[in-house]
């Protein structure tokens, strides 16, 4: 099984209690029903450290690093990412374990 765990940092529009609320229910909605997809959490900062850091964590666990394309590739993911994502981010860091 493979942990992907990635970080986001938003830009300060983006940061506000109301859109990170939306982000997180976003991804709730889209990442467990893609590919190849276990299980998955949304975590919001807990502290002022780790927030000024990164804003959100995702962490999707994935039944093998081989359906990672098929899960990254996949229309619902991309339209995700490109299109509500991206615009927001001022920084991302995406990391893949074995579990």
């Amino acid at each position: 099984m493979i942990e992907r765990i990635v970080l986001l940092k938003l830009q300060e529009e983006f940061a506000t209690e109301e859109a990170l609320g939306e982000l997180v229910e976003r991804s709730r909605e889209v990442l467990p029903k893609l590919p190849g997809v276990v299980e998955c959490s949304v975590g919001l900062a807990a502290d002022e450290k780790s927030g000024d850091q990164w804003h959100i964590s995702l962490v999707v666990r994935l039944e093998s690093l081989d359906v990672l394309p098929q899960f990254a590739d996949h229309p619902d993911h991309r339209s995700y990412v490109d299109d509500f994502i991206r615009p927001r981010l001022a920084s991302i860091a995406a990391y893949n374990f074995e579990v």
